[in-house]
């Protein structure tokens, strides 16, 4: 996802004019009615109008200017600004000045900070209050797949509108105000649901999913403790890993009693031959 510009604390109410500071400048502008349309004053004296920006145009948009790889996500923030700027019909000698309060606008609506994400799952963003869930294994395998499309140079390229769609789609599971449908937010609306639903289903690797790559004993350990567990208690690795030391002890100690663990597998000897024997003198044949 976009950085999100920085924005100070509104000097007024909404309904007249208010200063934001975006990237260490400062812009005047009014919302009438946050995420539907915004007017900033330039330096000529103009005065301009942003039209809404939408979940159809944001989705399209971050498709356009932003590529995930191996590296991570990269993100082309002036040329989304300048997206923007073309629906709103922006005149080409102002799109320089207007960028960053463009990008502002199109993150953030206008709309105060949202909430972080509550145990049972609602959180407050941009205009709705939405509950989320984290999506399974199957949905994500599916949005994947589905986001692939053969590339010019023999590779896939992936769709990260539809990849993105198809994850609100599976975590967002209620919009309040009722009768609301994803298609109908608008954009800032839709980057705050963004960040969250990313959040929630992206953990992030953690220092035990390091450890089990490793090929030393300790980590093999680690691993096979791990996965004993998970199949007895229906666990995740998650819930084993936060788990208390002394809790997991026990644990492992009543499965000893129920169910042994399998002796480690000895080598396998082969029968000595002649080269074994220590007066043994070999030659090697080469072609």
């Amino acid at each position: 996802m976009p950085e999100v510009p920085t924005r100070t604390a509104r000097e007024s109410s909404a309904a007249v004019p208010f200063s934001i500071e975006v990237d260490g400048r400062r812009f005047s502008v009014q919302v009438g009615t946050p995420g539907e349309a915004l007017e900033v004053d330039t330096s000529t004296g103009e005065r301009v109008r942003l039209r809404r920006w939408s979940f159809e145009q944001h989705l399209r948009a971050l498709d356009r200017h932003a590529t995930a790889d191996e590296q991570g996500l990269r993100f082309d923030a002036d040329s989304f600004a300048r997206d923007v700027l073309r629906d709103s019909e922006v005149p080409a000698p102002l799109v320089e000045e207007l960028a960053p309060v463009a990008l502002w606008w199109a993150t953030t609506g206008g709309y105060e900070a949202g909430s972080g994400l509550q145990a049972d799952g609602w959180v407050r963003a941009g205009s709705v209050r939405a509950r989320l869930r984290p999506w399974t294994f199957a949905e994500r395998s599916r949005a994947l797949s589905d986001s692939l499309t053969p590339s010019a140079g023999g590779g896939q390229e992936l769709s990260l509108e539809r990849y993105l769609r198809a994850m609100l789609s599976a975590s967002v599971v209620a919009l309040e105000p009722a009768g609301l449908e994803l298609a109908m937010l608008d954009g800032a609306t839709t980057a705050a649901l963004l960040e969250v639903a990313v959040a929630l289903n992206d953990s992030g690797e953690r220092d035990e999913d390091r450890r089990m790559k490793a090929s030393d004993a300790d980590s093999q350990k680690l691993a096979r403790t791990t996965l004993r567990l998970c199949k007895a208690l229906g666990w995740t690795p998650s819930q084993v890993w936060e788990t208390p030391a002394a809790e997991v002890d026990r644990l492992l100690a009543l499965l000893e009693v129920v169910e042994p663990a399998a002796p480690a597998s000895a080598p396998v000897r082969r029968a000595p031959s002649l080269a074994d024997h220590p007066d043994a003198v070999v030659i090697q044949v080469e072609d």
